[in-house]
């Protein structure tokens, strides 16, 4: 048997073989106010591969951070190989201001700024920290995600897609161990986005979404942390045989954005399957007159649901898969 004769250190903070540590990075400081980043280092009995979890990367995705925090919970490191590097809030700022989408701080979207710059602000800052002490020595990465404040998002897994192939494999692969339904695998990807990570320090990337902030589903929550569990067997970190989902990869879907601000009447349900034709939502101004109606164009599966009640010009609405 090899055994893991090694401490792993971030920062300061050291896990022998066998422990799990729970502390704090500083990031840095606001007028009144100094910000930390949460980690846990889960640290095996036995030589193996670093997973990086990463949960709250937006801070109201509250799914992720809850999947995060059971999986930290649950795991014992006396019966691991490897590691797992946990982070269950990265966007602490926007967690504690419960503010939509930006850093309450520099208004910055946190999932915009890897890999980040030590000098920046705040939100630039813990990019940083993230990539340049956790990340690059990890050698898979796993960003928990779901729906923002104004979002519900169903059970779905993006797969970064790169220049390597071989990659692109095994991130298809880590995808697959989610129980969703469909799998976003597309070129490129967002400029800024953990995803960057794959071509930067050559590790699988994926980001599984699913959730809203209100309210919190046990559903959701469990398809995060199945899909970590299965993740960790397929990685060797813990015992078992993964169980692998064949979810549809990049269907057609339907997406449906806003010509008119004014008022959201949803008229369907965050998972639902519809039928070709069948009425999603509308629009109506503020004195109830309807300016747009939605239909579905397909029988599908209603992957994304705008949650919030007054919408703007050009934002998105709902989102079906034909799947």
């Amino acid at each position: 048997m090899v055994r893991n004769l090694s401490s792993i250190e971030i920062d300061n903070i050291k896990a022998k073989p066998g422990e799990k540590v729970f502390s704090f990075i500083e990031i840095g400081t606001t007028s009144v106010s100094t910000y930390s980043l949460p980690i846990a280092i889960l640290n095996g009995i036995e030589d193996g591969k670093k997973l990086c979890l990463l949960g709250g990367t937006h801070g109201t995705e509250f799914a992720s951070i809850e999947a995060v925090i059971r999986t930290i919970q649950t795991l014992d490191p006396k019966k691991m190989k490897g590691a797992v590097l946990a982070i269950p809030v990265v966007n602490g700022p926007q967690f504690e201001h419960r503010t939509a989408f930006l850093s309450p701080f520099d208004q910055l979207n946190q999932n915009r700024q890897f890999p980040g710059d030590p000098n920046g602000t705040l939100s630039k800052r813990t990019a940083h920290v993230v990539f340049s002490k956790i990340v690059s020595i990890a050698d898979a990465l796993c960003d928990c995600h779901g729906g923002d404040i104004t979002e519900d998002l169903d059970c779905y897994v993006i797969s970064r897609v790169g220049k390597d192939e071989e990659l692109n494999k095994k991130a298809l692969e880590m995808a697959r161990c989610f129980p969703g339904k469909v799998i976003v695998a597309k070129g490129g990807g967002t400029p800024g986005t953990t995803g960057e990570a794959q071509s930067i320090y050559k590790i699988p990337c994926i980001t599984p979404e699913a959730g809203t902030p209100y309210p919190v589903r046990e559903r959701h929550i469990a398809f995060h942390y199945e899909g970590i569990m299965n993740l960790l067997k397929l990685m060797g970190i813990i015992e078992g045989k993964p169980e692998m989902y064949d979810a549809k990869i990049n269907p057609e879907e339907y997406h449906a954005f806003t010509k008119h601000g004014g008022i959201w009447h949803t008229y369907v349900e965050i998972g639902q399957q519809v039928k070709k034709g069948q009425k999603l939502g509308d629009i109506s101004d503020l004195f109830g007159n309807v300016l747009e109606n939605y239909v579905a164009p397909n029988d599908g599966w209603v992957r994304f649901l705008r949650v919030w009640y007054s919408v703007n010009v050009g934002e998105p609405l709902v989102s079906v898969s034909y799947i």
